[in-house]
């Protein structure tokens, strides 16, 4: 009601100080000084305890959610180089194991080949082997053929020579005693 009052006082005061011809705001007026005074400190109190308090705490909430996240981007940077060291490390394992393993075929193939030409040399030498053991076997069975056609030739002759005939004994001696005359083994060239 006080209020009010000064209120009102203060709107006759500026009637009248209109009627003086001067500026009531100019005027220093000891009543509006101290509600002025009054008010101020009002005003400060609502805003500090209404504004400023929760306005300083969001801005505090702020400042430790911004130094979170940086500490979080520090802490994910550093196990980011931690994981690519370690991927770094992973793929030159990789890269040696790798090697190996290509020098291990290469190796590998080397004996495998060694093996397969060891093996086909060997099989080369028993076929050759084979067949020179069938060329002499040939050989032998043609000789022993040619030394009976021969023998027949020779009996042949002998008995047109002779004009008689001689029994299968008979001519069979003939035939080993020219035999072994003639050496049929070294290209027809008898023997001394």
């Amino acid at each position: 009601m006080a209020g009010v009052i000064d209120s009102l006082a203060f709107v006759a005061a500026t009637a009248e100080g209109a009627e003086d011809g001067g500026n009531p705001l100019l005027e220093a007026s000891p009543g509006l000084m101290i509600w002025t005074v009054v008010m101020f400190f009002i005003t400060l109190y609502i805003l500090k305890r209404y504004v400023f308090g929760p306005l300083s705490a969001t801005i505090e909430k702020r400042r430790t959610q911004i130094e979170q996240s940086i500490q979080e981007a520090e802490s994910s940077r550093d196990e980011a180089v931690r994981l690519l060291d370690e991927y770094k490390t992973q793929l030159a394992e990789a890269r040696k194991e790798a090697d190996e393993l290509r020098d291990r075929g290469r190796r590998d193939g080397e004996r495998e080949r060694a093996t397969i030409v060891t093996a086909a040399e060997g099989q080369r030498e028993r076929i050759l082997a084979d067949t020179q053991q069938q060329v002499d076997a040939q050989s032998r069975a043609a000789l022993a053929s040619v030394r009976g056609d021969v023998a027949d030739i020779a009996l042949a002759a002998a008995e047109k020579v002779t004009r008689k005939t001689l029994s299968d004994a008979d001519h069979r001696r003939l035939v080993e005693e020219a035999l072994q005359e003639i050496d049929l083994s070294k290209n027809g060239a008898p023997q001394a």
